[in-house]
């Protein structure tokens, strides 16, 4: 008989493995999950929430980063290397919404995210933006050196075999309903999180949490179509207006005399005497004297602040509202569409040569798919403009210029050119390289302090050299022998926070909602004339300029544009003129816009 071996009396009885390793995961998804709370203000108390409303709508937001840290422990079957790339994923991803929030007002999106497809482009735009010192440096150091250590943490033999198996393709699951919108999910999550509103999406982000916000607007805006329209809506609107779109259709197009076209949306114009303490006058001189002697001009809604430049550039490449999207944000990244109906493809029909030049990366913003889909035979980008054409931090308008007139030919068919500007792009509290004399000699508002003197005076010295581009622009095509037509406009206000701030606005409404200036000049007449429009209105009144008549979607936007009993922001024109415009995306505005002009003939003539 074999003896015994020996045991210890002393020892109790261990915890089994699975227990311990059981309890590690736990805590390190508790501490994701207090992570998650302390740094997502829409998942922390709110008041008048109850203490259950609270708890459903933190597990919401955490749902897809527990899936994900559930794919990184099988993935690498290490607790807390896994665990720590996690907290990395959410700080970097919190810091992004912040800084996104505090320059543009807007939360991030799930379209923010496609950037990371093709990194190069976003990374050397958004990088003007980062400001690395020494601390930072040392942060950035230690990250990567916790990374490392954590590398060399030992795998878990709790997480080997099938249950990791198991945990993989359970996680994996997860994340993919999740992204494709599963039923069950969309009913989860719009029980837990009914105050999400597309439209509003700040505030909602402030009250779903940034997350869950994501994941809602990614279900509901996210499927790359146009949204369908109200028929009634676009017919009420239409017979509102029958007399005045009857009349616009009526006019002809004379193909023999079209002139060439040049279209330059300048980034982040605005009229800095719309500022307190501002000296009126004193900037955008050319572009005032311009509209004073010749031009049509006024000022202009656009719809973004601070950014975006996508929003106003596609409501005057399509004349649409963007609002007519339902919540879309990147029309050019959320939309997938091969074909887009709008300006450059009417005036290709009649004949047009049209090529769009800006000097950023292709691939941003999605221009490269979006442009061909829009009807644009070239696309002329950054790579080629010289990198000794910079001025501050990206290049400059006078090489933007230099090549707008190298595009136009003297003879040939006619030609559409539509440029975007860049370089008065933000970041406006550094740039480098500027004149300092000419900084210095730049008159500024007393009430400003160092910080908003930075900002402002960075932004204005950028400013006279857009306004001495379109000068030196319009007297060049003031020459031409061949007519031609220039439309110039800025897409939106420049951020300048600390400056807004700091002087606030003469007519005391918020930054968001002041408008840019636009102008539109015809080398052959020269008649002043001041109209207050839209972004999506402009086509309408370029192609009315140029003498194209035959597109009825463009045509009802100049009748609606010169109209004085339309009010494009009374409730019904609104939802006429969004009904109109996914009608016109959608290729289904003909039909029914003639069905509802015969329609009101009709009734006109009745006795």
């Amino acid at each position: 008989m074999r003896p015994l071996a020996p045991t210890s009396l002393a020892a109790g009885p261990s915890v089994p493995t699975w227990r311990r390793e059981s309890a590690l995961f736990g805590a390190c998804a508790l501490l994701l999950l207090l992570m998650l709370a302390r740094l997502d203000s829409g998942a922390a108390i709110e008041h008048g929430s109850t203490a259950d409303e609270l708890l459903r709508r933190l597990l919401l937001n955490a749902l897809p980063a527990l899936a994900v840290f559930g794919l990184l422990l099988a993935l690498t079957r290490r607790l807390l290397l896994s665990t720590w790339l996690m907290l990395l994923v959410l700080l970097g991803l919190y810091g992004a919404n912040a800084a996104k929030l505090g320059s543009l007002q807007v939360p991030l999106l799930p379209a923010d995210l496609r950037f990371l497809a093709e990194p190069g482009p976003a990374l050397q735009l958004f990088s003007q933006y980062l400001r690395v010192d020494a601390l930072h440096g040392a942060l950035v150091g230690c990250a990567l050196g916790i990374t490392l250590l954590l590398a060399r943490e030992r795998r878990r033999c709790a997480l080997g075999g099938w249950p990791r198996v198991v945990l993989g393709a359970g996680s994996l699951l997860v994340c993919a309903s999740l992204v494709a919108g599963a039923t069950p999910w969309r009913r989860l999550y719009d029980a837990g999180m009914p105050a999400f509103q597309p439209w509003a999406l700040a505030e909602s982000a402030s009250r779903t949490g940034l997350i869950g916000g994501m994941l809602l607007y990614h279900w509901e805006l996210g499927g790359g179509d146009v949204p369908a329209a109200d028929p009634d809506a676009a017919r009420a609107l239409l017979e509102a207006n029958a007399p005045e779109l009857r009349a616009g259709l009526a006019a002809s197009t004379n193909d023999d005399a079209l002139p060439d076209i040049v279209v330059v949306q300048s980034e982040s114009l605005f009229d800095p005497a719309r500022l307190k303490g501002v000296l009126s006058g004193r900037y955008l001189g050319n572009l005032h004297r311009l509209a004073k002697k010749s031009g049509t001009s006024g000022d202009l809604g656009v719809p973004t602040f601070a950014g975006g430049t996508i929003r106003t550039e596609f409501e005057v490449l399509t004349g649409a509202p963007l609002a007519s999207l339902g919540g879309v944000q990147y029309p050019w990244l959320e939309l997938d569409r091969e074909n887009y109906p709008g300006l450059v493809r009417v005036l290709n029909r009649h004949g047009y040569r049209s090529v769009a030049i800006h000097p950023n990366a292709a691939a941003f913003w999605n221009r490269a798919r979006a442009y061909p889909a829009l009807g644009f035979s070239r696309f002329v980008d950054s790579e080629s403009f010289a990198s000794d054409r910079i001025v501050g931090l990206f290049t400059s308008d006078a090489a933007l210029t230099d090549r707008v007139l190298d595009e136009l030919a003297d003879d040939g068919p006619p030609q559409f050119v539509f440029a975007i500007s860049m370089e008065n792009h933000g970041p406006f509290d550094w740039r480098p390289g500027l004149d300092p004399k000419r900084l210095a000699a730049l008159p500024m508002p007393e009430q400003l302090d160092a910080g908003g003197r930075l900002w402002l005076g960075n932004y204005l010295y950028l400013l006279d050299d857009a306004d001495r581009e379109l000068a030196r622009l319009a007297e060049t095509l003031a020459k031409r022998k061949r007519r031609t037509l220039l439309l110039f406009y800025g897409d939106h206000l420049p951020d300048l926070g600390p400056t807004y701030a700091q002087l606030g606005f003469d007519d005391g409404r918020e930054a968001k909602q002041q408008p840019v200036p636009w102008l539109l000049l015809d080398n052959r007449e020269h008649r002043p004339h001041r109209l207050d429009t839209r972004a999506w209105m402009l086509p309408g009144l370029l192609l009315q300029a140029a003498g194209i008549r035959d597109d009825a979607w463009f045509n009802a936007l100049a009748t609606l544009a010169r109209s004085q009993d339309f009010d494009p922001d009374d409730p019904h024109s609104v939802a006429g003129v969004d009904a109109l415009a996914r009608l016109q995306l959608r290729g289904e505005l003909e039909p029914l816009l003639h069905d509802a002009l015969a329609l009101a003939r009709e009734h006109a003539e009745a006795p």
